[in-house]
This record gives structure tokens, C-alpha cells and sequence, in this order.
């Protein structure tokens, strides 16, 4: 049992997952209700509501995507035990997992501003955050559309197996960990990126529908035959996005 304990990427895996439990449950205990009424504010330009909408966009960003970066780091902190350990070794594996979160926070940022410019539209309500039909509509069919094309399939691929990234783009000691972890986080990215879109159709940040894209994520990275699968997903959007057209057209 102790060899499993003292196992870095058990203990990398662990510690993750306890994190992701942890924020979990603050936004449980936050929301009171289905929906997070503090996104359904509505926003503005001032610095103050940006730098809000910008954190909760990083903390939403970093729940959702802790889970499915656990093989990775796990594999990252297992590999990099045959050059360090104790605190060198847990100190590399931090920021190899800040240089992938650096691109989520940059996504985060995006996804604000975003959001801002979406509140001014008269295709978004609640401050920008629930799309109106028109816009849920395209924004599903979009994301359907990127479950099919190559680049998906690319980033999918190298996020689905650690060991070959790893071996693929590995950079040695400390300074090589930041890099390395950003170079995942831009797969990792062009993976998921898209599908979190569709936040704004169930409306962000609507927790039921976090779970549900969490797991998705997960899943798509884990079980076997994903990219079969994604791609049938990817043309369910599409249908469902067409599907919301056509009602509206038809009214």
C-alpha cells in the first residue's frame, strides 16, 4: 500500500482529483440553485466586471478541465521521476500543469470578453450568457462541424495518449516543463474548445450542463473508440442546430 501512496503519478492523479472535488462542491454550495446567478448579472466594460467575469470564466475553465488532465500529469509526473524526486519532482509537475492552464486562463480571458460583447446583441440575454435561438442554433452547429474536422481528430489524438505526446515533445528539467505543458494545453484547446461554446446555449454557467461537458471531455479522452463516437456526436449537433433553425424559419 505504501509503494502505491509513494507512486508520483498516483499522488499527481490524487491530488487533482481532490482539487476538482473541492471546486466542485464551492460552486455547488455557491449557486443554491441550477444556475449560477452571479454569471447572469448582467456585464459591462469596466475593469471591475471584466476582472469578475474573467475569474469565474478561470475557475469554471480549471474545474471542468482538472479531470480530464489527470493521465496526462499522472504520465508527465511518472516519467519525469527518472530524473527527480521529492520536492524537485513535485515542483515540475506544478508548472508543467500551470503552463496548461496558461492557454485555459487565456481562453478564460476570451471567453469574458466574449461574453461582454455577446451582452450587447439582441441574440444573448442574462449579460451575455444564454443564447437566444438563433445564435444556439449556429453556435451548435459549429461545434458539431469541429467534431469533424482534421484538426480535432489531431488534437484528440495526442491528448488521448500521454505517453506518446510525452515521448513526442519532451523537454528535460525544469524549464522544460512549462513549455511542454503548454504545448498540451494548445491540443487540449483545439480539442474542447469548441464544444465549450455550447456553455452559452445551455447557458454558462449552468452546472447541470458543466457536469455534463466535463464528463463528455473525460470520456472523449478515455474510453476506447472516442473519435468514432465524437464524430457522431459531432453530426448530432449538427442535426440539433438545424433542428432549432428550421423551427425558427418555420414560425
Amino acid at each position: 500500500m505504501m509503494r502505491v501512496i509513494e507512486h508520483p503519478g498516483f499522488l499527481a492523479g490524487t491530488i487533482m482529483l481532490s482539487l476538482a472535488a473541492a471546486m466542485w462542491w464551492m460552486m455547488w454550495a455557491h449557486m443554491g440553485n441550477p444556475d449560477m446567478p452571479d454569471m447572469a448579472m448582467m456585464v459591462n466594460w469596466s475593469a471591475k466586471s471584466l476582472t469578475g467575469t474573467s475569474a469565474m470564466w478561470m475557475f469554471m475553465m480549471l474545474a471542468m478541465m482538472l479531470p480530464a488532465m489527470v493521465p496526462m500529469v499522472a504520465t508527465y509526473a511518472l516519467i519525469s521521476k527518472n530524473e527527480v524526486s521529492g520536492l524537485p519532482l513535485a515542483l515540475r509537475v506544478f508548472v508543467f500543469t500551470a503552463g496548461y492552464f496558461f492557454l485555459w486562463s487565456v481562453f478564460s480571458v476570451a471567453a469574458a470578453f466574449t461574453q461582454t460583447a455577446l451582452a450587447q446583441t439582441p441574440w444573448f440575454e442574462a449579460g451575455g450568457a444564454q443564447a437566444l435561438p438563433v445564435a444556439s442554433g449556429i453556435l451548435l452547429i459549429a461545434a458539431g462541424a469541429w467534431q469533424l474536422t482534421p484538426i480535432k481528430h489531431t488534437c484528440l489524438k495526442h491528448c488521448r495518449s500521454p505517453i506518446t505526446f510525452l515521448l513526442a515533445h519532451w523537454k528535460g528539467g525544469l524549464r522544460g516543463a512549462f513549455p511542454v505543458g503548454l504545448h498540451h494545453g494548445a491540443y487540449c484547446v483545439g480539442c474542447c474548445g469548441m464544444i465549450m461554446g455550447l456553455m452559452f446555449v445551455f447557458g454558462a454557467m449552468t452546472v447541470w450542463w458543466m457536469a455534463v461537458l466535463t464528463l463528455y471531455f473525460v470520456a472523449e479522452k478515455t474510453i476506447p473508440r472516442a473519435e468514432t463516437w465524437g464524430r457522431i456526436a459531432g453530426i448530432a449537433l449538427i442535426g440539433a442546430g438545424l433542428y432549432v433553425l428550421s423551427g425558427i424559419l418555420g414560425s
